[in-house]
């Protein structure tokens, strides 16, 4: 049975001490059982960068991932809503 969960999530965030004005960093948050319910959030610079750094934190604490490290290819990457839909094919 799974006891993990890893969401990956486009991050603009505040202007701060770490972050980049207008650059679009991707947030991870990882939750997980053992001896109770965790959570842990950071941040990269990709999705890759992201899911890689949400996965080795999970084997860190000794979460069993069940699967093959390597980039998913059903993975989806969200866009902010402010944005307007692209249509591919037009001009």
């Amino acid at each position: 049975m799974k006891k993990h969960d890893i969401l990956i999530e486009p991050w603009r965030g505040t202007p701060g001490a770490g972050t980049r004005r207008g650059v679009t960093e991707f947030r991870w948050t990882v939750s997980y059982e053992k001896d109770g319910r965790f959570y842990a959030q950071g941040f990269a610079d990709s999705h890759a960068e992201a899911r890689a750094a949400a996965e080795a934190y999970l084997k860190e604490q000794g979460v069993d991932l069940n699967w093959q490290s390597g980039p998913s290819t059903s993975a989806k990457v969200l866009t902010p809503r402010s944005k307007p839909a692209v249509v591919r094919g037009l001009r």
